[in-house]
């Protein structure tokens, strides 16, 4: 699996705006072919630090969203951070769930 986020930190005057785009990206995002999800996330400490993070079932499913028209919505909004944008692309070996905290938290 991939998981995919871009942070930005937009100004005062286009918060509003970018998160309008990015939850009108959202939904659409979620059913293109390989997308396990799509999450949009507002920083508590910063309020104009917005991050999409999306997951995907492969790097070539990424890929053809990245060149969509739909991805290039977002390109201005990239463009227009007021610090330098934060793109990550991690290769996700092994996802733990709940499991993961029952097992550790489970008295021996």
């Amino acid at each position: 699996m991939i998981q995919a986020s871009i942070r930005i930190v937009v100004s005062d005057g286009i918060r509003g705006e970018a998160l309008e785009v990015l939850r009108c990206l959202k939904e659409p995002t979620e059913v293109q072919k390989g997308c396990r999800g799509c999450r949009i996330l507002q920083d508590v400490d910063d309020g104009n630090a917005l991050t999409c993070v999306e997951r995907w079932e492969s790097l070539k499913d990424l890929e053809d969203y990245a060149q969509s028209e739909r991805f290039r919505r977002l390109l201005p909004y990239i463009e227009m951070s007021v610090e330098p944008p934060e793109v990550e692309v991690d290769l996700l070996q092994r996802i733990h769930g709940i499991e993961f905290l029952a097992r550790t938290l489970a008295p021996e």
